[in-house]
């Protein structure tokens, strides 16, 4: 299972991108399923994380923002939004515990942005974990990465000039080989393209050539596309290894994000080269319950089992994974938070269902409390500041342009009682009046 960190929906070829360079990843869309309405279980990376290793909703374990985002209103601010836990409690299992009880070897590597101590991957059913820590970003891409002394089984692994993904990929193969006739599950988290925006120089220079210095300011930003471009390369670094070892018929590959692509301006220093991306024709980004917050890249891979060039609409969403791998290897344990996708391995189909999104706060990006109910190809979208509900067709209007409340009364009403129905019985926290609002409205986000 590989996550990128903050990739948006529209950042791949096979997503209709056609300046950033991916082709590993279009072929491994070619090879098997690549699904066009998947989905993150939140716009922000702790919640949609924590779903990832669980299978269960925000909601439920309680992480509906990022680990150490979420603070106190200020005065600017017109609702107090609800506490979240600071990391995955002990009492959730994950992937990884479930498989062991299987006589699976697991390893975690990258971004674990879960908790730290006792919360780290290593105690969470993993028996390998590299520099998996309650960090969600490193200070650098290029060595030493973390702080000194921070991480050392990489650290130590490492030399100046190394880049932060492919000295993760080289973990990755170095471990696929160890465990090459033996099951395994390895959970690979890349920490690109998140900012500090930092790319290879020789990526630079051909992304900046192929934009053309007049061009310069347009997106996505050529350092941007370099670090996909990364990503890309090292995960055909993997398939041929898979391939090399003669292990890629039963081997599943899993490729997703954590979120939408970052679209607006972050405030500190180190986040150089933003905005990186823009989604498309997808509306906002990272931080919003819109589609380009949530909307995700997924590809999955089995040969044994999937045929090629399948194309595939269902809505899935993030805590599906969960079940997936359960039902792949006959573990009878299942979360009711989501679904199996096992069924459209094989061109079946899954009952529709609703899917919600809670984002009870304000995020970094610019977004403010709101929460989403997907059902078949509707949207609705309520935001607490004001009141005010949104509701879009995805099948006409994928850029959520159209408020349709008025026209499709009956639509709205029964979405509505739907959503509201589903966070109670979730009991989801929601926010309340901050009772030191001075009346200034909360900041605008960026374009």
């Amino acid at each position: 299972m590989i996550v990128a960190d903050d990739l948006g929906w529209y950042d791949l070829g096979c997503y209709g991108n056609d300046f950033i360079e991916t082709p590993n990843l279009d072929k491994l869309a070619s090879d098997g399923i690549r699904f066009t309405d998947a989905y993150a279980a939140a716009p922000l990376c702790s919640p949609s994380r924590a779903s990832l290793m669980t299978g269960l909703h925000p909601i439920t374990v309680n992480i509906t923002e990022h680990i150490h985002g979420n603070h106190p209103a200020g005065a600017h601010q017109k609702l107090q939004t609800p506490p979240v836990a600071q990391q995955l409690s002990l009492e959730f299992g994950t992937i990884a515990e479930a498989l062991k009880e299987k006589g699976y070897h697991t390893a975690f590597m990258g971004k674990w942005h879960l908790g730290g101590g006792k919360f780290k991957p290593d105690n969470r059913g993993f028996d390998l974990n590299i520099a998996g820590a309650w960090n969600g970003l490193p200070r650098s891409f290029f060595y030493p990465f973390f702080a000194p002394g921070e991480k050392p089984e990489i650290q130590n692994t490492s030399k100046e000039g190394d880049y932060l993904t492919d000295v993760l990929t080289d973990h990755a193969i170095e471990y696929i080989s160890k465990r090459k006739d033996s099951t395994f599950f390895m959970s690979l988290n890349y920490y690109a393209p998140h900012v500090p925006i930092e790319a290879k120089d020789s990526l630079v220079k051909k992304y900046r050539k192929k934009r053309g210095s007049a061009n310069e300011s347009l997106l996505p930003n050529i350092h941007y596309a370099a670090m996909v471009e990364s990503i890309d390369i090292n995960v055909g670094r993997i398939l041929r290894k898979l391939n090399e070892l003669d292990i890629e018929e039963n081997t599943i590959v899993i490729f997703t994000s954590d979120n939408g692509g970052l679209s607006v301006r972050e405030v500190p220093a180190f986040a150089k080269h933003t905005p990186p991306t823009d989604n498309g024709m997808l509306r906002e980004g990272k931080g919003y319950v819109y589609e380009g917050g949530i909307r995700e890249p997924l590809l999955i891979r089995w040969p044994s089992v999937i045929k090629e060039a399948q194309l595939d609409s269902t809505p899935v969403v993030g805590q599906d994974f969960f079940n997936t791998l359960m039902d792949v290897v006959n573990i009878e344990k299942r979360t009711s938070d989501g679904v199996s996708l096992a069924p459209l391995f094989k061109g079946d189909t899954l009952p529709e269902r609703g899917i919600l999104w809670h984002l009870p706060h304000y995020s970094p990006q610019g977004g403010k409390p709101s929460t989403a109910y997907r059902e078949g190809d509707w949207k609705l979208v309520h935001h607490y500041e004001d009141g005010r509900y949104e509701l879009f067709n995805l099948q006409k209007d994928l850029s959520e342009r159209f408020n349709l409340t008025k026209k499709y009364p009956e639509k709205f009403e029964v979405l509505k009682k739907k959503m509201d129905a589903m966070l109670l019985r979730m009991n989801a926290r929601l926010p309340q009046p901050n009772p030191n609002y001075q009346g200034n409205g909360s900041p605008k986000s960026n374009p």
